[in-house]
């Protein structure tokens, strides 16, 4: 809730009456800003908006009613009381028309009517920010679950792209190249272990990448952040910039793939063993990258072992077919 939101403005230009709705509002802790004449009214509001006005209809160049106007059009969420000595049906039913929260009559001999009348006010400042805050918190949620579907839906068909592969190496680019479509990624690349051991990590396919830096690093990333990630064996998601502890490991040939800010990685296993990594750097439309984007490659890369797994199957079942017909 704003600060502001309970900041009343007293407009009047006779300080005897200003001074007099002042102190009995500082008395119950209220915080009091004051001015004399609509013009400077509004300056005011321009610079540091309060969530009610208390204003004498009467004022010296522009009326309190057409201060009410201006208010209204141009911070509507602030609300008006106008204090009068002539409480005709015409006046009060102007009033009301142009929004005015409520109207006091003069003189205010006691505060029972002013607070009643500002608690009232402040009730309904709150509620309504309430409401906005509720409101905003729907929307966001609303966000989330229609992103979450699109997700949903992107996984679905990049999975039955994966399933419909049967070659190894068919399956691993429609794998990545699911990835990127997907997520919406500008590049990435898919290493696999080269050797026994989880240190020699060799680029096996890659988008986005110049071809000279594939090529220099198809047996074995070199010794830096992309080599750290693949070794950690964790899935990771970097939003947008790269942290210091991370930038810091980054090479001069690995520098071009991470100048657009974010980063996704995750490993991919055969049969429970580690068998490699895939890395994406960067977004399409510079957004931050999201831990439901890390949750759809991590799913990926599972239906992808299982995809994986299938082809070894078939494979072996051909194998098989081969012999037996020889």
């Amino acid at each position: 809730m704003s600060a502001n939101s309970h900041t009343i403005l007293i407009v009047d230009d006779i300080r005897k009456r200003r001074l007099h709705l002042k102190t009995m509002l500082l008395e119950r802790g209220d915080s009091v800003l004051e001015t004399d004449t609509t013009e400077a009214a509004l300056e005011l509001l321009h610079s540091a908006p309060v969530g009610l006005v208390i204003t004498e209809t009467e004022l010296p160049t522009r009326s309190g009613l057409y201060l009410l106007q201006e208010i209204k059009q141009r911070h509507p969420e602030t609300e008006v009381i106008l204090t009068t000595h002539n409480a005709s049906s015409f006046s009060l039913l102007q009033a009301l028309r142009h929004g005015a929260f409520d109207f006091i009559v003069r003189p205010i001999d006691t505060s029972e009517i002013l607070f009643n009348v500002v608690d009232r006010a402040f009730a309904q400042i709150d509620l309504r920010l309430q409401n906005q805050a509720l409101l905003a918190q729907l929307e966001h949620r609303n966000q989330e679950l229609t992103q979450a579907l699109t997700m949903m839906t992107a996984l679905s068909e990049a999975i039955e792209k994966i399933n419909s592969a049967i070659e190894v190496g068919d399956l691993l680019n429609r794998l990545l190249d699911a990835a990127l479509s997907a997520l919406h990624v500008k590049r990435g690349l898919l290493s696999l272990i080269r050797a026994n051991g989880r240190s020699h990590f060799g680029i096996k396919i890659s988008r986005g990448l110049s071809a000279d830096f594939a090529q220099k690093f198809t047996e074995q990333l070199p010794e830096g952040l992309l080599l750290d990630i693949a070794r950690s064996g964790s899935p990771l998601v970097v939003p947008e910039q790269l942290p210091d502890y991370m930038s810091d490991r980054v090479t001069s040939d690995e520098r071009p793939l991470l100048e657009t800010p974010g980063l996704l990685s995750v490993p991919l296993y055969l049969r429970d063993k580690a068998i490699g990594v895939m890395i994406l750097f960067g977004h399409d439309d510079n957004a931050p990258f999201t831990q439901q984007n890390l949750h759809f490659l991590v799913q990926l890369a599972h239906h992808a072992a299982i995809a994986l797994e299938k082809s070894g199957i078939i494979h072996q079942l051909k194998k098989q077919g081969k012999n037996g017909h020889g």
